[in-house]
């Protein structure tokens, strides 16, 4: 399928309200689109990385490949990150699937097994939750 050949990572854009650091290790809280907060782990912490402050502008990243998809609006887990989305578009090939998720005005892509896309009986216009674990979300300086 053309979309594996993208290889385009989601970004969003926010602001650092909070920083938790030990031992080279941060748990950052952003402040992302739609009013949704963000938190991301980070190999460095205050000390180390300059642009490392409440305040600051950012760049969360994440790969297609690392957001999950619930129907449940509820969603009871351990990840961080659950975003309210509705399913705008659904690329189905025989193994793999990609939706484009309209989060807010913002389009997040995830790829899926086409699989577990029938399970869920995904369909254009459903209301989903989206997923993405916080060691799985970059932070980046808003250069």
């Amino acid at each position: 399928m053309a979309f594996l050949k993208r290889n385009k990572m989601n970004q969003l854009k926010g602001i650092i309200t909070g920083i938790q650091s030990h031992e080279g290790l941060s748990i950052v809280k952003v402040h992302g689109p739609n009013n949704c907060m963000f938190t991301s782990l980070v190999m460095d912490d205050v000390e180390s990385a300059d642009w490392l402050r409440e305040g600051e502008p950012v760049v969360l990243h994440f790969k297609e490949i690392e957001v999950m998809i619930s129907k449940d609006s509820d969603v009871r887990v351990s990840t961080q990150n659950c975003l309210p989305c509705k399913i705008q578009s659904i690329d189905t090939g025989i193994i793999l699937c990609q939706l484009e998720l309209l989060f807010g005005e913002t389009i997040i892509t995830s790829i899926i097994t086409a699989n577990a896309c029938k399970q869920l009986n995904l369909q254009e216009n459903d209301l989903v939750t989206a997923l993405i674990k916080t060691n799985e979300i970059s932070v980046s300086p808003d250069d």
